[in-house]
């Protein structure tokens, strides 16, 4: 998170301030998001299918990195 927050300032530091709070909310919102899904997994499917879901969030993360084009840096 550190290296993420440092990389926001270096690209607007003039915008350091509303760029840190933007990256903090979403933090905050994910973790929520997760807890809450995490949640309802339990809920209605029980504790064993947690892996499972957090494996698929987890693979759509990964694709979503790659439909980006951003997972691999230019070179050059």
């Amino acid at each position: 998170m550190t290296a993420q927050q440092a990389r926001l300032v270096a690209l607007s530091p003039a915008l350091a301030a509303v760029s840190l709070s933007l990256n903090s909310s979403a933090t905050y919102l994910g973790s929520a998001t997760g807890a809450a899904i995490g949640a309802l997994v339990i809920a209605h499917g029980g504790v064993d299918r947690l892996g499972w879901v957090a494996a698929a969030f987890g693979v759509a993360a990964l694709l979503s990195v790659l439909a980006s084009g951003r997972a691999f840096p230019p070179r050059g």
